[in-house]
């Protein structure tokens, strides 16, 4: 079966409302952690691939070693993963682990950002761009930072799911397809 992002997204939202009935939501982060295992396992690993989505495994023993790579042994998990297995639904865990991870960052007022730049330059000046973005979103930030020469000067954002290009070759670009002769052609050599 073909795996679906809208129904990964439903088994998710039955997860994280059962981690609130039970009073355990505090502990999504491990949860996450356990799915970002078992995701890592199941793209590294295609004999785990070939064993956990085989339809003649027994559904007991594919909740056993997913239990076993997730390295969380955890009741309310292992009954998902149970629930998972009956239903032959493990190929949602890609998309779950990343949907729990989304979840876990906007509980949390965490944005994930990745700054691109030219070159290296100072922590102070990381720090300041860090803090400005933290000051205009209202969150906290969550930086992962880039280098690329290609750039030649000014950085690149990229904000949750929203790309900023504050860089010279964007700007360069941006002339480019803004000049560029009708029927393609290069203004500017690479």
């Amino acid at each position: 079966m073909k795996a679906s992002y809208f129904l990964a997204s439903k088994y998710a939202q039955a997860l994280l409302g059962t981690l609130e009935e039970k009073g355990e939501i505090s502990r999504l982060d491990e949860y996450v952690e356990a799915f970002q295992r078992l995701k890592k396992a199941l793209e590294s690993s295609e004999s785990l691939r070939d064993m956990v989505y085989s339809p003649l495994i027994p559904p007991k023993h594919i909740v056993s070693r997913m239990k076993d790579v997730s390295e969380f042994d955890d009741t309310i998990f292992v009954q998902f993963l149970e629930v998972l297995a009956d239903k032959r639904r493990q190929n949602l865990i890609p998309f779950m682990s990343h949907i729990l991870y989304q979840e876990s960052l906007e509980r949390e007022k965490v944005v994930e950002v990745r700054l691109v730049l030219p070159n290296e330059v100072s922590n102070t000046i990381i720090n300041q761009v860090k803090q400005a973005i933290q000051n205009k979103t209202g969150r906290k930030i969550k930086l992962r930072t880039q280098f690329n020469e290609d750039l030649i000067g000014g950085l690149q954002l990229y904000i949750g799911d929203k790309f900023f290009d504050y860089s010279v070759k964007g700007f360069l670009q941006d002339i480019q397809s803004a000049y560029a002769p009708i029927g393609g052609g290069e203004i500017f050599e690479s």
